[in-house]
């Protein structure tokens, strides 16, 4: 056990750690910041990332930002904590070498989401497990290759240059300098193209399931005539909550050339069910997963499931594009992948990126316990909570546009922010009040979801986790009733509200 040294505890902190030298919390808060790129360093000055959140828990912090980023977690950090002794043998009892401790964390995420027939191979972020399956796909086609993607806008600022077989920033998350935009080594500029489908129209509206179904069908059959295989986008669940391409139109797709269209799901934000996935790797289709999302783990947990008959594929593959070097280690992947994989892996571990999935993986036992129906129940229960509330804002509603059914199955409750005229606030603006909920002042620091742009409107998003799961989940255990076990949901959306409602009469424009 650790104890969080002074300047990065909050008031009230002192009883959550058992005593250990004042050091060891910073040196686990920079091993759980290693092993990405520049957007999870954190500032020397605030202890914070890009996204706003800490390597060290924030108990005090009111934290509905599970489609962005999270601070890890009190429990998870104490998991990465166990996790590094049992690694270096300070936990003689549990001691583990560093093929068996990252097999365990692969095994741990295999359970988690529910597949524990699939392979799994890390990743350090979504964006990354989106280059990683390019670079797969293509060893496993000797074609031309076209990746179909779902709503880009909706997933990743760089998953369309990841997609496309190029570096997505200028720094990977092993330390190496390449130029954001540049072919990776090992792809020709001309065997991967691009196409993508939109799921909202140029209103920001979305469009019908049907509609999106029709397009992706008749993309990948136009592709499919022109020589070229396929890998095509389903995305389970979007920023703002919506889906695109059904499984049964996947499954179709799939159908029409086997081996040659391939299918990955992006389940990045894990709001589906566990029994949608297993049923994903049944269908032989690849799926892209995060730890850092509705399981509230640090941010920069990826993982790629590997379905059986995919694996087995990749056994025989042999020309990955050298490339692929850059981004990924030698214990990201299984033993039996290794053996075969004819790469040059760019390190030998991530550490940082397996304390990062021990933290997530600390939430998931408790989550696995409830089942989907009373975590639908929970997630109704939650939706309706931040319902009652929008009332005390002048300046936040829920557009028309944004309803739906995905609203409480999903729990990402976008909020349209509007101005002190009544116009939609532009996307400036609203980053402006996203920044100012999370400052010190008029209350507790707040986390919500990023601000994003749909057509002329742009929406903040609130949003449950597994962390927010469990504690209601846990007083149900204990006996008592669904609103009594809300109540310490309730009053952390309280808090953010009245903090909302205070600062919107002070930031300029909204």
């Amino acid at each position: 056990m650790i104890t969080i040294p002074a300047t990065m505890r909050e008031p009230g902190d002192e009883q959550s750690f058992s005593p250990q030298p004042v050091d060891a919390a910073h040196a686990l808060s920079l091993l759980l910041a290693g092993g990405g790129d520049g957007r999870i360093r954190p500032d020397p000055a605030t202890g914070r990332n890009r996204y706003g959140t800490r390597m060290t828990p924030a108990p005090h912090e009111i934290a509905f930002a599970s489609t962005t980023a999270s601070n890890v977690s009190t429990e998870g950090f104490l998991a990465a904590d166990a996790q590094l002794r049992r690694l270096f043998g300070a936990d003689t009892a549990q001691s583990a070498g560093i093929d068996d401790w990252f097999a365990s964390i692969r095994v741990g995420i295999a359970q988690a989401f529910g597949c524990g027939d699939a392979d799994v191979i890390l990743a350090a972020s979504g964006t990354d497990v989106e280059l990683l399956v390019i670079g797969l796909v293509s060893a496993l086609s000797t074609r031309p290759l076209t990746s179909i993607l779902i709503a880009p806008e909706e997933t990743g600022s760089g998953v369309q240059r990841a997609a496309a077989g190029r570096h997505f920033s200028d720094a990977t998350a092993l330390g190496s300098a390449v130029t954001a935009g540049a072919m990776l080594e090992g792809f020709s500029a001309g065997r991967i193209e691009l196409r993508s489908v939109a799921i909202r129209n140029e209103l920001g509206q979305p469009r019908s399931a049907c509609d999106i179904d029709s397009d992706v069908i008749a993309a990948v059959e136009q592709e499919l005539k022109r020589g070229r295989d396929v890998l095509v986008h389903v995305l389970d669940t979007s920023k703002t909550g919506l889906a695109g391409v059904s499984r049964q139109a996947a499954r179709y797709v799939s159908s029409l050339a086997p081996e040659r269209v391939r299918v990955l799901v992006d389940a990045c934000q894990f709001r589906c069910t566990r029994a949608a996935l297993r049923q994903d790797i049944a269908d032989g289709f690849l799926v892209a997963v995060t730890g850092s999302k509705f399981l509230g783990g640090p941010p920069f947990a990826g993982a790629l499931l590997l379905p059986p008959s995919i694996a087995a594929e990749l056994a025989s593959a042999t020309d990955f594009p050298t490339g692929l070097s850059c981004y990924t280690a030698l214990h990201d992947w299984p033993a039996s992948r290794r053996a075969t994989a004819t790469l040059v892996f760019g390190s030998h571990f991530n550490l940082g990126l397996g304390l990062r999935w021990a933290a997530a993986l600390a939430q998931v036992n408790s989550a696995r316990t409830v089942d989907d129906r009373l975590q639908f129940e929970i997630r109704a229960a939650f939706t309706e909570l931040v319902r009652a509330r929008i009332g005390v804002l002048h300046n936040a509603f829920i557009h028309p546009d944004d309803e739906g059914e995905h609203v409480a199955t999903r729990t990402i409750v976008p909020l349209t922010i509007t101005n002190k005229a009544g116009a939609f606030s532009s996307l400036a603006e609203v980053q402006k009040l996203h920044l100012a909920l999370r400052e010190d002042g008029c209350g507790p620091v707040c986390h919500v979801g990023q601000a994003v742009n749909l057509g002329h409107r742009t929406i903040l998003r609130v949003a449950a986790s597994a962390l927010d799961i469990n504690t209601v989940s846990q007083g149900l255990a204990a006996g008592l009733p669904l609103s009594k076990a809300l109540e310490p949901i309730a009053a952390n959306l309280d808090v953010l509200f009245e903090k909302w409602a205070t600062i919107s009469n002070r930031v300029k424009g909204v």
